[in-house]
């Protein structure tokens, strides 16, 4: 009724494949599922922590403001798609700090090897949805210089220092 199988009459059964059949469609497959993984923090130079080193903007009267003297501090985080900063501002001394909240924004953002634009959702400037800020930029080693231009004119030049 039922045979007996033994190995021999077992390997018999496997299918025969050719595998330099198999390496094309190996490859194909490889260079689809590369072109479908998302793109990966380390593609994207931005994601991470930044700490403000130094900045200026031009204020409604045409004067430069400086960071400093206003003694200005933030954190900006970045991730694949969003970006998050909080700036404080010291109005006690540098012996002893007394930090007072000053702004704060987060949204989307988009970038390529040279241009940085954020799409503020959430501020508390009072930055209508829809609303853009335009940056260049250039990284060199762990800082991230940015510059803001609004028709033509620089408006804002600050300088992030990368923390993870």
């Amino acid at each position: 009724m039922f045979a007996q199988f033994n190995q021999s009459n077992l390997s018999s059964l496997k299918p025969k494949f050719n595998s330099r059949l198999l390496a094309p469609f190996y490859l194909l497959l490889m260079l689809i599922v590369g072109a479908l993984m998302p793109v990966h923090a380390t593609e994207n130079p931005l994601v991470g922590s930044w700490q403000l080193v130094s900045g200026k903007y031009l204020d409604g009267k045409g004067q430069w403001i400086d960071y400093a003297d206003l003694k200005l501090s933030a954190i900006k985080v970045i991730s694949a798609k969003h970006f998050s900063f909080t700036t404080v501002k010291n109005i006690g001394t540098a012996e002893e700090p007394v930090n007072e909240f000053w702004a704060a924004g987060t949204g989307s953002y988009q970038f390529s090897q040279s241009d940085y634009v954020e799409y503020p959702e959430l501020n508390s400037f009072g930055v209508k949805p829809g609303t853009s800020f335009a940056f260049t930029y250039e990284l060199k080693g762990n800082k991230w210089h940015t510059k803001r231009t609004e028709e033509g004119k620089v408006k804002e030049v600050e300088v992030w220092l990368k923390l993870d």
